[in-house]
């Protein structure tokens, strides 16, 4: 028995009319067709959901063969028309080529995002170099900076030349003169400490790193200082 103009097919799987009454006939009596018609609507289903991806443009080859090496496969080679498939062939043939181009679509759209996300900005708002105080050894420096960075404000502490503590060093903010607020504990050399609201730089404008025993809650023997500019 003949079957329906596969072109005919086409076109009823996505939602035109039948070509011809013939074409009609034949699909009220043919399993085959209908079956045909069917996996055609699958696929055309598949395309609609993913046509946002779709819409992207062509990838350059060099993107299928990265595509490539990463999942182990040969790189992608020039298509060579071959001779048309058989009939039940061809609706899976095309399941297929929907799903390859969504996937890679979808690599394309990573890759893309990776590319254009924002970079974390940073402003620095004041700095200034710790000068070694009498109990500190000479080979003692480092540096503070005050920077806005991700929505927040910290304190950018970092040190050189520093003996290993008996207990550990602690950053400070003063006022100069009687009032000192703990930031935090210095670890590793450098660390990034969020001053908190409201405090006036104009006011706490000194860093001071001190050397504090374990447990000590008032403020232990001054390293080292900077006044922030």
């Amino acid at each position: 028995m003949a079957h329906a103009d596969p072109d005919a097919l086409t076109l009823l799987a996505l939602g035109e009319p039948a070509p011809d009454r013939s074409t009609e006939d034949h699909l009220r009596t043919c399993a085959s067709c209908r079956s045909e018609v069917e996996a055609l609507r699958e696929v055309v289903a598949l395309g609609r959901e993913a046509r946002a991806e779709l819409d992207l443009p062509a990838p350059p080859e060099a993107v299928w063969n990265r595509i490539a090496a990463e999942t182990g496969q040969e790189a992608i080679a020039p298509v060579v028309p071959l001779r048309r498939p058989p009939r039940r062939w061809r609706a899976f043939l095309a399941v297929a080529a929907v799903a390859a181009v969504v996937g890679a679509s979808g690599a394309i759209v990573v890759e893309r995002a990776m590319r254009t996300a924002p970079a974390v900005t940073e402003q620095l708002v004041a700095q200034t170099d710790l000068v070694r105080l009498g109990t500190a050894p000479d080979t003692a420096r480092g540096t503070a900076q005050v920077v806005r960075t991700d929505g927040r404000t910290v304190l950018r502490v970092s040190v050189d030349g520093m003996p290993a503590p008996e207990g550990l060093y602690q950053v400070w903010l003063y006022d100069g003169a009687a009032v000192m607020i703990p930031l935090g504990v210095l670890t590793g050399g450098q660390a990034d400490m969020p001053i908190p609201a409201g405090v006036d730089l104009r006011t706490f404008g000194v860093v001071d790193v001190s050397a504090q025993r374990l447990g000590q809650q008032e403020h232990g023997v001054s390293m080292l200082q900077g006044n922030l500019s």
